[in-house]
């Protein structure tokens, strides 16, 4: 089983896109491909439940092969870091029982593709971080940012994070945040290149409202704009 973790620059910045649109690309080729969000925060209440928002985009663009609960097992209502969102419900986490669940429930997958909540730095238990997920999981990761104003700096204070623990960065991909192109859509990608030798930048471009939960266009948009041997890379192909 291979995993690959999809972790942002900040909250907000495209992650669930970029997990379900790789999802679905890579079962289009076969491969047998999970995704989770193992923690989600902000949930609403649906028919009396917690609601996954984007746990369910993603389980929907794994073809529904786990259980919508093995995909997003922690949720909670309040829209904060984990570690209190989960302290305001009188609850707690652990990186150790997350770690656990990813790995249990994706060992008959191929592929298992792995959205964390925030970014690097994001408590989720007392003193322990989404890095310290990462890091137990041994996955590469991708970091996903926004094509927006401060992206250079949280994209290379991210990538410094993650070199740190000597943990892979498989690319960096930006979420275009708005139809008009500006000087940061035009000047980031290259300036970001410039600064981070080595690491593959790509921009996946603007997507209306509605596509942005279809993971069967995002998954075209992704095709069309990314380079193949970039994908094949994020595979493990």
């Amino acid at each position: 089983m291979t995993g690959l973790f999809i972790s942002g620059t900040d909250t907000g910045v495209g992650k669930t896109i970029v997990s379900s649109g790789l999802t679905r690309y890579a079962r289009r080729l076969g491969i047998n491909c999970v995704g989770i969000k193992p923690v989600e925060t902000g949930c609403p209440v649906k028919n009396g439940l917690l609601e996954p928002v984007d746990g369910r985009i993603l389980w929907e663009a794994g073809d529904k092969v786990l259980s919508l609960d093995e995909c997003a097992p922690y949720r909670f209502t309040m829209p904060a870091a984990p570690f209190r969102a989960a302290a305001m419900e009188d609850s707690s986490l652990s990186v150790a029982d997350i770690v656990e669940h990813i790995l249990t429930v994706s060992e008959d997958a191929d592929l298992v593709i792995v959205e964390g909540a925030g970014g690097l730095m994001t408590p989720v238990e007392d003193k322990k971080l989404m890095i310290d997920i990462i890091n137990d999981l041994k996955f590469p990761t991708l970091l996903v940012g926004r094509l927006a104003l401060g992206t250079i700096n949280h994209s290379i204070l991210s990538i410094e994070a993650l070199q740190n623990r000597q943990i892979p960065v498989k690319g960096l991909a930006l979420c275009s945040s708005q139809k008009m192109s500006g000087p940061e859509e035009e000047y980031t990608p290259g300036d970001l290149a410039r600064i981070v030798h080595g690491i593959p930048i790509v921009v996946l471009p603007f997507l209306e409202d509605d596509d942005q939960a279809n993971s069967e266009k995002i998954a075209d948009a992704m095709s069309m704009n990314w380079p193949k041997s970039f994908m094949d890379s994020l595979l493990g192909m």
